[in-house]
C-alpha cells in the first residue's frame, strides 16, 4: 500500500507545529506533504502536492475554511477534506456536511480521534484505487480483446458498430485509412524461459515504441497473437495501398539495440481502407515478418519488399500445426510423417521458392520443439546440446532435403517421448491428468482427492504433475472446465448457470470472472463475437 500524502492548513504555527508531531505518521502510512497558514496558500499546495487528505482550520484570514472547502471541492475532488474547528456550531457543521468534507473534528481532540479519522479515510482511498486500478485493467483488458477480434477472420462487424464499440473503449479515429506492424522480439523463447520474463520484455519494447511512433500520429499499441506486438497506425494525408513512412520503425530498432541490448523485427503491411481493412494491412505485415527467415532479424520488412518469387504467398495455415501437434501428442509417427509429406506435396505442386520453403519450415521446427518442451523435456535432452535447428537447414539445399531432415526430426521426437514416458511420475501424472477429465464438473473435485485416487500423498502428486505436465494440478483442473464452458457456449441456448455447474463451479458469478480471467474476453462476448 502506498503512503498517503497529507497536508496540513491552519493559521496558528503552534497548531501546525502539534500536528507535526502528534503522531508517527509514516508507520501509519501517511506523508506530510505539506502546510500552508491560509487557504490561498492552501490551493497552491495541494495543486503541486495533489494530497489524499487537507486536515483545514475553519478560521483562517483571506480565504477562511469552507471557502477553500468549495475550491478543493471544486478543482481538486480526489482530495478529501477533514475540517477542524473549535466552533461547536450547527450552522458549520450543516454547511461544511453540504459541501461534502469527509468528516468534522472539534478542537481539542484527541490523537485517537485524528488517527481513527484518517484510518478511515485511508481505507476508503486504497479502496477507490484499487477500484480504479481493476476498471482500468479491465477496460485494457477488452480494448486488447477487441483490437485482436479486428485483426481476426471472425471480425464481421459493421462500421458503424465498430465506431461505437471503440468509442466505448476511449477510441476514435479521425482517418479510415489504417496500417498494421508486427513486431517480434528475436529469438524471444530462446532468451527467456519464464513467461513474466518475456512480458517484461514485452512491456519495456511498447514503451520505447510509443516513443518512437510519437510522431506518426494516432496509434495503438498491443499484444496480438502469436506473443507479437500489434502497432496500429492511422494512415493521414494518403491513398489506399501505400507503403508507410518506415522512419519510426526504423528508429524503435535503433533504441532497442542501444537500451535494451537486443533485437527485434518488424513486418509493416500497407495502407488499407476501413476496419476491414486492419486485418488485410495485418495479414500483409505478417507476411512481411515471415521473411525474417530469409532476410535475417534485426530490420523492417515492408509488404512487397519480399524475395519470394511465388505469387502464391498466402499465410500457412495454421490448422496443420494444430493437427501435427495432436498427432505428436498420440505418438503416431505413420500419421506425422503423412500430414508432413501432403504440407512438402502441396510446396511441390505449387512450385513454392526454396525461401518460403523454408519459412513454412520453421513453422514446423517450432511444432516440434513445443511439442517437446510440452512434454516435459529439455529440448538439448532430446537433440543434443549442439542443436541448432534454424543454423542447419539454411544448410540444406533442397526441398527434398529439407522435407527429410523435418521428416526425421519429429520422429526422433517421437522415439525419445515414448522411450521417456514410461516412468513411474509420468504414469502417476497421466492418471491424475485423467482422472481430472474424467471428474471436473465435480465441485469439490481437489488435490487431495485426486491424490487419493492415484494413491500417493498431494505434495507429490504437486510435484511430479507440475514436472510431467506442464502446469499446476489446480491450473490443469481450471484449463478443463475453461475449455469444455467454451465448447458448451459454442453450442448456443444454454444458460450460464447451467453451465457453471456442468463444469463444477457453484456459483455463475465465480465462473464468469474465471471464464474471463483465462480468455481474456467474458462469456457474453465470446458469444456476441461467435454469432
Amino acid at each position: 500500500m502506498r503512503m498517503q500524502k497529507i497536508v496540513i492548513v491552519d493559521d496558528e504555527s503552534i497548531f501546525r507545529e502539534y500536528l507535526r508531531s502528534a503522531l508517527d505518521w509514516e508507520a501509519y502510512g501517511f506523508e506530510l506533504c505539506a502546510e500552508a497558514k491560509n487557504g490561498i496558500e492552501a490551493l497552491e499546495q495541494v495543486q503541486l502536492h495533489q494530497p489524499d487528505i487537507a486536515l483545514v482550520d475553519i478560521t483562517m484570514p483571506f480565504m477562511d475554511g469552507l471557502t477553500l472547502t468549495e475550491q478543493l471541492k471544486e478543482h481538486y475532488p480526489a482530495t478529501s477534506v477533514v475540517l477542524i474547528t473549535g466552533h461547536n456550531e450547527f450552522d458549520y457543521a450543516r454547511k461544511a456536511l453540504k459541501l461534502g468534507v469527509e468528516d468534522y473534528i472539534l478542537k481539542p481532540f484527541s490523537k485517537d480521534e485524528l488517527i481513527l479519522t484518517l484510518l478511515k479515510l485511508q481505507k476508503e482511498h486504497e479502496k477507490a484505487r484499487e477500484e480504479r486500478s481493476t476498471l482500468k485493467e479491465n477496460q485494457q483488458m477488452m480494448k486488447e480483446s477487441y483490437l485482436n477480434h479486428l485483426l481476426s477472420s471472425d471480425y464481421h462487424h459493421s462500421p458503424e458498430e465498430t465506431t461505437q464499440k471503440l468509442q466505448q473503449l476511449g477510441e476514435s479515429f479521425a482517418s479510415s485509412l489504417f496500417v498494421v506492424a508486427c513486431i517480434e522480439i528475436d529469438h524471444m523463447d530462446v532468451k527467456w524461459n519464464q513467461v513474466s520474463e518475456r512480458l517484461l520484455w514485452k512491456y519495456a519494447v511498447t514503451n520505447i515504441l510509443n516513443e518512437a511512433m510519437e510522431e506518426t500520429g494516432h496509434h495503438l499499441i498491443f499484444n496480438g497473437p502469436e506473443g507479437r506486438i500489434i502497432c496500429l497506425v492511422e494512415h493521414q494525408g494518403g491513398n489506399d495501398l501505400e507503403v508507410p513512412a518506415l522512419e519510426g520503425y526504423e528508429k524503435l530498432i535503433f533504441l532497442i539495440k542501444k537500451y535494451l541490448k537486443f533485437t527485434i523485427t518488424i513486418g509493416v503491411g500497407r495502407s488499407q481502407s476501413g476496419y476491414i481493412g486492419i486485418r488485410t494491412s495485418y495479414l500483409e505485415a505478417l507476411e512481411a515478418l515471415q521473411n525474417k527467415f530469409v532476410l535475417g532479424n534485426d530490420r523492417v520488412i515492408a509488404y512487397g519488399s519480399s524475395v519470394l518469387d511465388s505469387g502464391k504467398q498466402a499465410l500457412y495455415p495454421t490448422e496443420i500445426n494444430e493437427e501435427l501437434l495432436v498427432l505428436l501428442r498420440m505418438h503416431n509417427s505413420e500419421k506425422v510423417e503423412d500430414k508432413l509429406e501432403e504440407v512438402f506435396q502441396s510446396i511441390r505442386e505449387q512450385r513454392l521458392s526454396l525461401e518460403y520453403t523454408y519459412v513454412i519450415s520453421m513453422g514446423l521446427i517450432s511444432v516440434c520443439l513445443s511439442y517437446i518442451t510440452e512434454m516435459g523435456h529439455p529440448i538439448e535432452d532430446c537433440f543434443g546440446e549442439a542443436f541448432y535447428p534454424y543454423s542447419e537447414i539454411k544448410r540444406l539445399g533442397s526441398i527434398e532435403s529439407t522435407s527429410t531432415w523435418i521428416k526425421e526430426l519429429f520422429a526422433k521426437a517421437i522415439q525419445y517421448t515414448n522411450k521417456h514416458k514410461k516412468t513411474r511420475s509420468s504414469k502417476i501424472a497421466q492418471s491424475a491428468k485423467e482422472y481430472i477429465e474424467g471428474q471436473y464438473m465435480d465441485s469439490e473435485l481437489q488435490l487431495d482427492q485426486i491424490a487419493q485416487q492415484v494413491f500417493i500423498n498431494p505434495s507429490y502428486l504437486r510435484a511430479i504433475f507440475k514436472k510431467e505436465i506442464g502446469m499446476t494440478v489446480t491450473d490443469y483442473v481450471t484449463h478443463v472446465r475453461m475449455h469444455k464452458a467454451k465448447e458448451l457456449l459454442g453450442k448456443g441456448n444454454i444458460r450460464l448457470a447451467d453451465i457453471a455447474e456442468q463444469i463444477g463451479v457453484n456459483d455463475p458469478s465465480y465462473f464468469s470472472k474465471s471464464f474471463k480471467k483465462f480468455f481474456g474476453y467474458s462469456p457474453s462476448e465470446y458469444e456476441n463475437n461467435r454469432i
